[in-house]
């Protein structure tokens, strides 16, 4: 059974002395511990390097649809897609009757300074991501001539969490990385900054590299020198 929320915001508050297993936090402690956590994995999908676990997704891109927003069931208009804002996308493609058609992920700065037909429908070839707050869109371009089923892998925000909830939305080796880190940080909500020692420094910079080591991230430098007005692709695949 994987470990409460509750009790690992406790273990967190014991790696920097500030509880026992035999004496109750105080106060705001919990409730300090579990905002510290949910902002820690918030900021970790502004680069998603920390955010190890990337997952396949699919959903469907309505015809003359240009965009798709991701983000939490919660989220109020609800996206058109709710498994979470998506932090890093990795790869995007579509599928037509047994055929698969990768999309290029095309940076939006670049995206938005080309010449390009805007009312274009066709095979979508470009996949714009935009991040925002709450919300994450990816502009198609072209806009879909037909209903396609599109597959996504990525990675995407985790949480919130409340003190209620488990641990298991994040793997056994994520933990231990992660408890320390929520501890450095309630070290310095408690004014124990002098309890977190160089071996608890080391020990997270060595979770650190660990969890790092097995993020699946494409760091590579690519250029696409394709048309945005999609002429020729359209005559290749004959949509």
């Amino acid at each position: 059974m994987s470990q409460t929320v509750k009790d690992f915001i406790t273990d967190s508050y014991q790696l920097v002395s500030s509880s026992s297993p035999t004496v109750p936090l105080y106060g705001n402690d919990m409730s300090k511990g579990v905002q510290i956590l949910n902002l820690l994995l918030s900021s970790y999908s502004a680069s998603a390097l920390n955010l190890t676990i990337a997952k396949h997704i699919s959903f469907t891109l309505p015809i003359a649809v240009q965009e798709l927003t991701f983000g939490a069931p919660t989220y109020v208009p609800t996206p058109d897609v709710t498994e979470g804002r998506l932090a890093n996308l990795q790869n995007i493609w579509l599928l037509l009757q047994g055929v698969t058609y990768p999309l290029i992920i095309e940076n939006r700065n670049t995206f938005f300074q080309s010449y390009k037909f805007d009312p274009q429908v066709g095979l979508p070839r470009f996949a714009i991501v935009t991040n925002e707050i709450n919300l994450t869109r990816i502009r198609f371009y072209p806009a879909a001539s037909q209903v396609y089923s599109v597959e996504a892998y990525g990675k995407f925000e985790i949480g919130p969490l409340t003190e209620n909830d488990d641990m298991s939305v994040v793997p056994d080796y994520y933990q231990m990385y992660l408890q320390f880190a929520v501890a450095k940080r309630l070290a310095a909500y408690k004014g124990r900054s002098q309890a977190w020692s160089e071996l608890n420094e080391k020990l997270l910079q060595e979770y650190e590299d660990e969890i790092r080591s097995a993020s699946s991230m494409n760091l590579n430098i690519e250029t696409q020198e394709e048309s945005y007005l999609n002429g020729r692709w359209r005559v290749v695949s004959g949509v």
